[in-house]
């Protein structure tokens, strides 16, 4: 089990034998941002659900560009995320808790991220969420603020 700390929380990478991989994402602060992510080769499969807290989840189809978007509670259906979309959250409750299954190993290589606010109906609905004064007030890691 692998567990990484950073600005936004805890965020833990454990393997499965049934999922490539298992993740879970601890948000201390509202309004933490993670994503927009996808990878290429090999992409991905997730399966997304929320053990505590609140978010507003963003799925962005990466060849046409339709944007849909759910809010997720720890008593929603589990979401699953073709390999078609980017996907990424905001929280709307501090410690949030994300839990994800994933089929598709994990390559740094062709994993990629998009800016938040390059796609203008996630920007919207994100400026509506935490209101326009706030949108510098976003705890996002450098790596998502870049779309590295």
């Amino acid at each position: 089990m692998k567990r990484i700390n950073d600005n936004r929380g805890l965020f833990v990478l454990s393997d499965s034998k049934k999922y490539d991989q298992i993740f879970l994402a601890s948000n201390e602060a509202r309004h933490t941002f993670r994503g927009l992510h996808y990878q290429n080769n090999p992409q991905q499969i997730k399966h997304v659900s929320i053990i505590q807290g609140k978010v507003i989840d963003f799925l962005y189809h990466l060849r046409t560009g339709e944007v849909k978007t759910y809010i997720l509670t720890p008593s929603s259906e589990i979401l699953t995320i073709s390999k078609e979309y980017a996907h990424g959250y905001l929280t709307l409750e501090p410690d949030t808790i994300v839990y994800y299954e994933v089929e598709g190993q994990y390559n740094p290589e062709t994993y990629k991220s998009i800016v938040w606010d390059t796609i203008p109906s996630i920007k919207d609905k994100i400026i509506e969420v935490i209101g326009i004064n706030n949108s510098d007030r976003i705890t996002i890691s450098d790596k998502d603020k870049l779309g590295l």
